[in-house]
This record gives structure tokens, C-alpha cells and sequence, in this order.
């Protein structure tokens, strides 16, 4: 769950201008960061551990692109996994006519754990059950403000009653689980990136994680921080990461061992200060 996808359509204006200048046919951007957690809509996918992601991306001057980023992640939270690698491609472009103020970006991106795939390989056995994710989004950018929502096409990370039901699937709520199939889950999200000079920004989340056919797993998430963009690509951010931090989250017991106890489990939704440092190619 830690969607690592490059912004290559949103340029600086330097590299606006350049591209202005001569705009080839094809275009490479990709990234490596070093963060001090892996935090994907409010919940930590490396049980509170460092998190090193990865991501490459082409994109074609008629506004198609394709994707692939990876991390490590942890498999206390995601049965059996410890790498996840993302595919995504869509279409970017700018609305027609008075509306080209607004860009907008439609895409799908596959959520892929090799060797994690099912939750056979959890205390929470389920053969039918994958990790692996298919979601469909859609993004409105005006300005440095960004509308982005998304809709999962599979099962949502394999949750279903097999593996996360109610009376026995959450031990921090235990009135909240799955009460059938999660396909349909989606989300929705605010994003700001507001520039205060050529280095300094301010960044910004505000979103909502709805889980399709569930009781209590619902989650709102929030993000605050700066980031400082220096020469050669390198760049450091700092943030502050809270959620409205459902109890379902609480005392969440490893899927690893399934026992509890420090470090068995975890608030996967917990308030968290992140840094990270990240070199763009």
C-alpha cells in the first residue's frame, strides 16, 4: 500500500521552460527516497520501521505515462510480503477551452507483493485472498492544490471475512471487520504543494479511506510538513502525519506470529513525525 508514483507532468518553471523550449517525444523521470517510515493513507506499512522506495517512470508528450515503484514494507501488516512493487500508467493533460487551468489525471495502478500474495501465509489462513491490488483513480490539479479519488477493483488488499471479520479480526475494536466482498472500497484526497520561493514548499493531505461492505475501518488522514529542494535533485521533507485513528488500528496484532505483546503488535494509524531525503534523476 505505499504508492510511489512520479509527478512528471507537474514541472518546475525552469523545467517548464525547457520543455517549452524543445519538447522530446519520450521523457524519463525516477526517484530514490529514504524515509523513517512508510506511511501510505495514514497507516504505516513498515510497522513503524525505515522505508526505502524506489520509482521509475516514461512518459510520452501526448500525455500517456507508465510507471513502477517499489518499497519495502513489513509483513507484521501484510501477510508474508516484504517488498511491494507498484505498475501504474493513465493519461495527464489539461481540460479543454477556459478550463485548461486545470489539469487532469486519470490512471491505474496494480498494488503487487512477490511473495506475499495470500493470506494463507498469515494466522489468518485464506488460499482466496489476495495482497495484490488493482485500483482506478482519477486527479484534478488547479494551481498547487490537487483533487485526487480512487476506487479498488479487487478485494482491498485481500480483506474479506475469511481473514478480517467482525468479533475477531480487529483485537483493538472488536465490533469492526468485513461484513462482505470489499471491492468498491475507495478514497478520496486533498493534496497541497504550495511553493514559497524556488527550494521551500509547504505540503499538505487531508483524505478518507472507505472500506466497501466493513464496520469501523473507515479512516481519515492527515499530513503537514515542508519540504527543501537543493541543487543536483536532492531534496528533504519534514512532516507531521495523524489520522482520526479508528481503534480497529490499535493494539493491531502482527500478522506475522499472531500474538500479542510488544513488538506483536502495533497502532498502525498512530500520530507520527516523518523526514525523509530523496535524489531525483
Amino acid at each position: 500500500m505505499s504508492a510511489l508514483m512520479l509527478t512528471a507532468g507537474v514541472c518546475s518553471p525552469v523545467l517548464a521552460e525547457e520543455a517549452t523550449m524543445a519538447e522530446p517525444d519520450w521523457s524519463f523521470v525516477s526517484s530514490a527516497t529514504l524515509a523513517s517510515d512508510n506511511i501510505f493513507r495514514g497507516q504505516s506499512q513498515t510497522w513503524g520501521k525505515p522505508a526505502v522506495l524506489l520509482g521509475v517512470e516514461v512518459d510520452h508528450k501526448s500525455g500517456l505515462y507508465a510507471g513502477l515503484a517499489a518499497a519495502n514494507v513489513s509483513d507484521h501488516w501484510l501477510p508474508g510480503a516484504h517488498v511491494e512493487i507498484d505498475y501504474y500508467g493513465g493519461y495527464r493533460d489539461k481540460l479543454p477551452g477556459a478550463a485548461s487551468v486545470v489539469a487532469y489525471d486519470v490512471g491505474m495502478i496494480y498494488y503487487t507483493y512477490p511473495g506475499g500474495a495470500n493470506w494463507d501465509q498469515s494466522d489468518f489462513p485464506s488460499k482466496s485472498n489476495s495482497l495484490n491490488t488493482l485500483e482506478a483513480y482519477v486527479a484534478l490539479t488547479y494551481d498547487w492544490l490537487t483533487f485526487k479519488t480512487g476506487r479498488a477493483m479487487t478485494e482491498y488488499w485481500g480483506w474479506s471475512t475469511n481473514n478480517s471479520p467482525v468479533n475477531g479480526g480487529f483485537a483493538g475494536d472488536l465490533g469492526a471487520g468485513v461484513t462482505g466482498n470489499t471491492r468498491g472500497s475507495y478514497y478520496y484526497e486533498l493534496d497541497a504543494n504550495y511553493a514559497l520561493n524556488d527550494s521551500w514548499s509547504l505540503i499538505g493531505q487531508a483524505g478518507r479511506q472507505v472500506i466497501h461492505n466493513a464496520t469501523g475501518l473507515d479512516i481519515n488522514y492527515y499530513k503537514a510538513g515542508v519540504n527543501k529542494a537543493f541543487d543536483a535533485g536532492w531534496s528533504v521533507q519534514a512532516a507531521y502525519s495523524w489520522t482520526s485513528e479508528p481503534d480497529a488500528y490499535k493494539d493491531f496484532v502482527s500478522l506475522r506470529n499472531g500474538l500479542r505483546g510488544n513488538p506483536s503488535d502495533s497502532d498502525v494509524a498512530k500520530d507520527v513525525f516523518l523526514v525523509s531525503i530523496t535524489k531525483a534523476f
